[in-house]
């Protein structure tokens, strides 16, 4: 057993900055993802048809369906609403 002088702390070893900007990066859009769907449904289907576009479509709107019936959505339905009606701006 190693005994140490509890100043003589190893300073914690943290990981590199971009790998823990990256992780905070796709972490927010995969939140943003699941909190707006209809974002990524709505962007994937601007683009131009392809297979791999049509693929990631289906799969956004899948996850805007489990989004939807979890209710996780709402939030941002509500606000989104609110903010409507305070502006005056005709919804899409």
């Amino acid at each position: 057993m190693k005994h140490t002088s509890p100043t003589e702390f190893e300073p914690p070893r943290s990981a590199s900055a971009p790998r823990t900007a990256a992780i905070v990066i796709y972490a927010t859009l995969a939140l943003l993802a699941v909190t707006i769907p209809q974002s990524v449904v709505n962007w994937l289907a601007d683009m131009n048809g392809n297979p791999v576009e049509d693929s990631a479509l289906r799969g956004a709107e899948v996850m805007r369906n489990l989004s939807q019936r979890a209710g996780v959505a709402t939030v941002y339905q509500r606000a989104r609403d609110i903010f409507i009606a305070i502006s005056g701006v005709e919804p899409d």
